[in-house]
Order: C-alpha cells, then structure tokens, then sequence
C-alpha cells in the first residue's frame, strides 16, 4: 500500500510538473518559413540588351527584406555589374537583397583618340537616368514574387554610378518608390568654370570637352551650362525630394583629369542638401582613392548601417 501511495503521488506530481510546462510554453504561431537564397543572373528589365541586372536574393528572406539597387561606375562610357559583383555579395551577407545593374552606355568611340572624333551618342546621361527609372519600377513590380519589401528600397553607385543613383534620388519620378541614396565618391559637379568659352576650350583636354558633348548633346560652352546643370546633383538636388542621402569621400578623390572632385565640392553638395533640408550623412574615408581599394570595407560598413537606419 505504501509503495502503491508513492507511485501514484509521484506520477500525480509529475503529471502537475507537465501540465505546467506545457502552459508555459509560448505557442508557435505562424512558424517562420526558411527561404532557400537565390541568384537571378542577366535579367532583362527592358527591350536594350544592356538592360540587364543580376538578382541576388538572401536567405530567409520576407515581405520585411531590405533592397538594395546598385550602380556601377565607369565615367558612363564603360564599366559593368560584374565589376561589383563582390561588393554586392556583401551586402546580402548583411540580410539585404541586391540587384547589380547594367545599364546603357554613352559611346565611347574614338573618344580617347588624338585627338578625338568628335560625335553625338545615341545614348546620354539622361538617358542613363531613365534606365535606373526603369529597373527601380521592375523591381517594384517584382518584390512581391521575389518575397522582399515593396517599400525597403535604397539606391547605390560608385563614381558615375554614383551620379545616376543621385540623380534619379531627386527625379520627380522618385515618387517615394526609393527611400534612401549612397553616393560613393560620384561626380557631384559637371558644370565647367566660369571662363569664358575660349579659355575652356584651352584648359580642358579634348577627351574631357568631348565627353561633356557626348554625355549632354551639347557643346562644352557657357550659352550651354544649363544642360551640364542637369547633370550635376549639386544642381538637381530639391527640397521637393528629401531622400536621405548618404556621401563617402575618398580622401585621395582623383579622377584623371576631371575637375571639381575635390573636397571643396563636397562640402557644397553637403551644404546644398542642408540648405534644402535633406537628410544626409558625410564620411571621409581617410588614405583611400577614387576606387576605395582596400578600403570597401569600411565603404559597406557605412552603406548597411544608414540604409538599416533609414529603411523603416
């Protein structure tokens, strides 16, 4: 009777013991779904073979995903996605998705010749712009399928993929679609110095006056700095379009023979955005060059971490 009174006072108090554990534990509702990561490679977002952009989708992923479009650089007449293709793969280590862009190209040929042929490109910087307008709608358009954020989405670039990534920013087709810009050692100002036209024509090398024509249509002159103006996101920047914007200098900014990439300039792009009232950020990373080498690191560092603070 003793021995039979303790078994079943044991097995009454662990009985008690287990119903009380299983009302402690939390109920799983909705159990997170794990998402296979995934790579969509030369995607077409528009009927020109050069617009294509490369997907890259983290694991994991949900509706709550940050998006990252990236722009390569290369003073818009060269240069690809695949020259950043490592760069790319770090920020979706960081839990973001990115899409690497391709995009059109201002023609560059005979441009380095001496001296230069001089033609009109089929292709401009403006043109440029509405490529970037045309991937961020793709994008938009495929969040849903891609399982990432409709909403989360930030843009990129590198020297002129910098520019574009500005300059579409502070578009008037941004209509809230891109929340947050990194402009990576971009070309701010692609105005000319106040001379006049002849004193240009002797200080600018001949590659630089005809890159201006090529990028614009328009000749290197004063009657003309309306269209450089265009250009220049020192000039697009608006108070209609406060995307928070943050700006990474290179310490050592030199781009051949370019003028106006110094830090004076962006210091006045930084007191332009300030004058409208645009969120922004500057860095100065110290020792680096144009390319930031052996410096990208600090580079992303300072992208996931204003991106993270600025896609709510």
């Amino acid at each position: 009777m003793k021995i039979s009174f303790k078994l079943t006072y044991f097995f009454f108090c662990l009985l008690i013991v287990c119903s009380s554990c299983k009302k402690d534990e939390p109920k799983k509702i909705n159990p997170e779904i794990i998402t296979a990561a995934k790579d969509i490679l030369d995607l077409s977002y528009g009927g020109n073979a050069a617009q294509k952009m490369d997907v890259y989708l983290p694991t994991n992923r949900t509706a709550n995903t940050k998006l990252i479009i990236f722009i390569h650089g290369g003073s818009f007449v060269e240069g690809d996605k695949s020259d950043f293709t490592a760069v790319v793969k770090e920020l979706v280590r960081e839990d973001f998705a990115v899409v690497n862009l391709n995009y059109r190209l201002v023609d560059q040929t005979g441009l380095y010749s001496s001296p230069p042929l001089h033609l009109a490109s089929a292709v401009k910087v403006k043109d440029q712009v509405s490529d970037v307008s045309l991937a961020v709608d793709y994008v938009l358009a495929h969040a849903k399928e891609w399982q990432v954020s409709e909403s989360k989405i930030a843009i990129a670039g590198h020297s002129a993929g910098a520019t574009l990534a500005l300059l579409y920013a502070y578009d008037i087709r941004n209509t809230n679609k891109v929340k947050a810009v990194a402009n990576l050692a971009g070309a701010l100002d692609q105005t000319f110095p106040d001379v006049p036209d002849l004193i240009l024509q002797l200080v600018l090398p001949d590659y630089i006056l005809e890159s201006g024509y090529r990028y614009t249509g328009y000749e290197v002159k004063q009657a003309n700095i309306s269209y450089y103006k265009e250009i220049s996101p020192i000039y697009v920047a608006n108070a209609a379009q406060k995307v928070p914007t943050l700006t990474v200098f290179p310490e050592l900014n030199s781009v051949g023979d370019l003028p106006k990439q110094d830090r004076a300039t962006f210091d006045a792009f930084t007191s332009k955005l300030n004058s409208l009232n645009v969120p922004n950020k500057f860095v100065q990373i110290a020792g680096a060059d144009h390319q930031f080498t052996l410096k990208f690191n600090l580079v992303l560092k300072e992208v996931v971490d204003y991106f993270n603070v600025n896609l709510k």
